[in-house]
């Protein structure tokens, strides 16, 4: 994609920095030392602010810049299509995820940033599917599994959401006609057929001729997944026993994971704007210059970079 095109010279340093941010520390054996109050202490350690914002300042502002332009070159478009319709909501989408990781990485909170990264990715690889081929049978299908969405939300309501008193009155057969016809449609005979839109996983997305995001399912994706779900992995990412006797509470804003995090968001963000572009029929003005800026970021904290703050554990 145009807008990042040259990133992959660096995808090995972002690969392989997440890689080594994970599981690189054995928490078990450390857990029987807590078991000694006595001899254990607790300790908070953070950071300034201050001293984030100055540090990645080119990086910060570079990120604002490109999130306030957002949607303005879509102005006056009209989004007269299922696929504009559904290429708009993914980019619009993007854009609030790429706000909300800037926003926590502005605060040292690029860790819990990479909850909405791993959202981001999601997105990317669910936009470049959908344009990958058969483009008018896959935005079809997307929004005709909105109907499908909305009458099983419904549904979990009446059994699960106790208020049946409050909605005892309501029409709620409202989808049904068009539920059943949707099924019929793409022969969903099974219940988990209802739950996947695409009618594959989402690595099988990723790993599809003309999407070739596997290396990123594998490597990013699946890694966040311990830091989206608290898994075991994510452990030393909020505390270290490295000093015998005490452990560190990673609290408040952290110098962790921040250029790894941003970088990566502002890739994913940058090629599905290009797919937007691309859907709409519309140059990118100042192209070049917005993508010498990116590598130029890229270059200065990946390339050649040992990245000893990430790697570290």
């Amino acid at each position: 994609v145009a807008a990042a095109g040259g990133a992959n010279q660096a995808i090995g340093h972002r690969c392989h920095s997440l890689a080594c941010a994970f599981g690189t520390a054995s928490f078990a054996p450390r857990v029987n030392a807590a078991l000694n109050p006595k001899s254990y202490t607790v300790e908070c350690k953070m950071i300034a602010t201050d001293f984030l914002m100055h540090k990645y300042r080119d990086l910060f502002d570079f990120a604002e810049r490109a999130i306030e332009k957002g949607p303005s070159f879509l102005a006056g478009k009209n989004a007269n299509s299922p696929e504009k319709q559904v290429t708009l909501f993914h980019f619009v989408r993007a854009m609030y995820l790429l706000e909300g990781i800037h926003v926590l990485c502005t605060h040292g909170l690029a860790t819990e940033a990479m909850v909405l990264l791993r959202s981001l990715l999601n997105l990317y690889i669910n936009i470049k599917w959908l344009t990958a081929t058969d483009v008018a049978q896959r935005f079809e299908r997307f929004a005709d599994f909105e109907v499908i969405f909305r009458k099983l939300a419904i549904q979990r309501v009446i059994d699960h959401g106790d208020i049946w008193d409050q909605i005892k009155d309501e029409d709620l057969s409202v989808h049904d006609q068009n539920f059943e016809s949707i099924k019929k449609k793409y022969s969903l005979a099974k219940r988990e057929d209802l739950f996947n839109w695409s009618g594959k996983s989402i690595f099988e997305m990723a790993s599809e001729q003309g999407v070739d995001l596997e290396k990123d399912y594998r490597i990013i994706y699946s890694r966040l997944s311990s830091i989206e779900h608290t898994g075991p992995e994510s452990v030393r990412d909020y505390l270290d026993d490295s000093d015998t006797g005490s452990t560190k509470i990673k609290a408040g804003p952290r110098d962790e994971n921040i250029d790894l995090v941003l970088l990566t968001a502002l890739e994913y963000y940058f090629n599905v704007k290009a797919i937007a572009h691309n859907a709409f029929d519309l140059e990118w003005p100042n192209l070049e210059n917005d993508k010498e800026a990116f590598l130029t970021l890229q270059r200065k904290y990946w390339v050649g970079n040992d990245k000893e703050g990430l790697t570290s554990g």
